[in-house]
C-alpha cells in the first residue's frame, strides 16, 4: 500500500540543562546561526499567568520568554529546537540553587520522515526510521554544540501515533467526505471534550466541517481529511494530489500519558532509556495505541443503512428482548445522528443499556452509526479492518513474518474488545463445565 498506514509521524523529545548548560548551550546557537545561516532564533512569551494571580506572577509571565525557538530557514529539515532557559516558577526562583540542579532544558520536535529526506511523507513513519533518526540527529547535534549530546540522552514528552486510510485504495465505496460525515457522528469517550469554534452564520459553536477533534489532559484525538488540511495550510504543495482520498486518524500523546506509558514498559521489560527511545515508536505500541483509541471512538463494526443494520440483528436470531435493544440502539443514533449525542441523553441503567448494546453491535461488526438511506449505498466498511484486509490480502511479498504478527494480534485483540457480555458468559460456563468434568473423571 501506498498512502494507507500505521505508525507515528511526529515526536517531541527533551533533555534537563543546568542554568550554566543553558547559557554555553545558547551561545553555540548563535554561534551556529551567524556562521551558516540556517538557523533563525526568536522568543516565544507565553501569558501563562492566572487572570488571578498576583503582581509578581503576572510580572514573572509577563517578563521572561517560556522558550527561544530555534528554527531551520528551510522549511524540509524536519526537526526544530525550543530551549527553555528560565524555569517559570516562584518556587524554583526563590529557592537557593546549587550543584547539579537542572531547571532548564533543550527540546526537539521531529518530523522522521522529513528528517530523513523521504520523499514521501504523507505516510507514517515506522520503526525501521528509527536507526536513521538517531545517526541524522546525532550527527546535526554535533554540527551545533557538544552539549546537545546524542539522541539516547533525551527522553520523550509527546508522540504524535497516526493511521492514514486512503479511501480509495482500500476500497471503501465512498467519497472522503461522507467517511467524514460517518466518523463525526462517532462516540466522545468519557473525559474527552470536542472542540469547536463559533460559527458565525449559524451562531453557535460548531466542529470544523473536515475533522473530528476531541481532547483531554493527556491525549488529543483528531481525525480529519488530510487533503483539505493541506489545501488550507499549503495549497501549492506537491503532495496535495496524494492526500486526495486521505483520512488520517491521529493519536497524539502527551507528556503525561507519554509518561504513564514508558514507565508501564520500563516495568515490564526493564529496558534502558535508549532501549526505551527505540520501544515507545515500535510497531506493536503503535498498532496497539491506534486501535485501542480507535474502537473507543470510532468503534469495531461496519456501516449500513438502519434497515440494513436491523435486519443483519434479526438475522442473529437473538433473544426477543436482546433483539429489541439493540436495534432501539440503532435507531436512536440514527435520530440524533451520532453516538455521542444519542448517550447524552440517556442516564442510569439506560445508559447501561446503552453502553452493553454498543459492545454487542460490535460482536456482529455493526456500527451503530448508520449510513443516510439517501447517499445510495448499501455498505461501507470499518477503516481499521479495510486497511487489515488489505495488508493481509495484498501483494504476497509485502506480507512479512511482522506483518503476519501485527494482523494476528488485531484479530485477538479485536476479539476481544467485541466479546458481548452474552459471549463472555458463555465462555465462562464452558470453562466451568469443562474444568468440572475433569474433577468428576478423577474421582472415577
Amino acid at each position: 500500500m501506498k498512502n494507507s498506514s500505521i505508525g507515528y509521524h511526529t515526536t517531541s523529545m527533551f533533555m534537563k540543562l543546568t542554568t550554566k548548560e543553558i547559557a554555553e548551550l545558547y551561545k553555540d546557537f548563535e554561534n551556529f546561526a551567524k556562521e551558516t545561516k540556517e538557523l533563525g532564533i526568536r522568543p516565544i512569551r507565553t501569558n501563562g499567568a492566572s487572570p488571578n494571580a498576583d503582581e509578581f506572577i503576572k510580572k514573572l509571565y509577563s517578563d521572561f520568554p517560556k522558550y527561544d525557538r530555534m528554527d531551520y530557514k528551510s522549511k524540509n529539515k524536519g526537526i526544530r529546537w525550543d530551549m527553555r532557559r528560565r524555569k517559570n516558577s516562584p518556587a524554583f526562583i526563590k529557592a537557593k540553587l546549587v550543584g547539579e540542579d537542572k531547571p532548564c532544558s533543550i527540546k526537539a520536535k521531529i518530523n522522521p520522515k522529513v528528517l530523513t529526506g523521504e520523499t514521501d511523507s504523507l505516510s507514517a513513519a515506522t520503526e525501521n526510521c528509527i536507526k536513521n533518526v538517531e545517526n541524522i540527529f546525532n550527527t546535526e547535534a554535533e554540527r551545533i554544540s557538544p552539549l546537545l549530546g546524542k539522541l539516547e540522552k533525551y527522553k520523550y514528552t509527546r508522540i504524535d501515533f497516526c493511521f492514514n486510510a486512503d479511501t480509495q485504495e482500500l476500497n471503501i465505496g465512498c467519497t472522503p467526505e461522507q467517511m467524514m460525515n460517518l466518523l463525526k457522528r462517532a462516540n466522545i469517550p468519557i473525559g474527552f471534550t470536542e472542540w469547536t469554534v463559533y460559527d458565525k452564520t449559524s451562531h453557535r459553536m460548531k466542529s470544523e466541517e473536515y475533522s473530528f477533534y476531541l481532547m483531554n489532559n493527556s491525549v488529543v484525538i483528531n481525525c480529519y481529511w488530510k487533503y483539505k488540511q493541506l489545501e488550507h495550510k499549503h495549497p501549492n504543495i506537491p503532495l496535495l494530489k496524494d492526500a486526495r482520498y486521505l483520512i488520517r486518524f491521529e493519536v497524539q500523546c502527551k507528556y503525561p500519558k507519554v509518561y504513564v506509558m514508558s514507565r508501564n514498559i520500563k516495568n515490564k521489560s526493564g529496558c534502558s532509556n535508549s532501549d526505551m527511545i527505540n520501544e515507545m515508536v515500535s510497531d506493536d505500541i503503535c498498532h496497539s495505541v491506534i486501535q485501542k483509541y480507535f474502537h473507543k471512538i470510532v468503534r469495531g463494526g461496519d456501516y449500513y443503512t438502519l434497515n440494513g443494520a436491523k435486519r443483519i440483528v434479526e438475522s442473529h436470531h437473538f433473544r426477543w428482548d436482546k433483539e429489541s435493544r439493540l436495534i432501539r440502539t440503532l435507531e436512536l443514533v440514527s435520530d440524533y445522528r451520532s453516538i455521542f449525542k444519542a448517550k447524552a441523553t440517556l442516564a442510569g441503567d439506560k445508559l447501561d443499556e446503552f453502553k452493553r448494546s454498543l459492545t454487542d453491535l460490535d460482536a456482529i461488526s455493526v456500527n451503530p452509526v448508520t449510513i443516510p438511506r439517501d447517499w445510495g449505498i448499501a455498505y461501507i466498511p470499518n477503516l481499521l479492518d479495510a486497511y487489515y484486509n488489505k495488508l493481509e490480502n495484498g501483494d504476497a511479498s509485502s506480507l512479512t513474518f511482522q506483518n503476519k504478527r501485527i494482523i494476528s494480534n488485531y484479530q485477538a485483540t479485536k476479539r476481544a474488545m467485541t466479546c458481548s457480555d452474552d459471549e463472555m458468559y458463555e465462555a465462562a460456563a464452558r470453562e466451568f463445565r469443562a474444568k468440572r468434568g475433569k474433577k468428576e473423571k478423577l474421582y472415577l
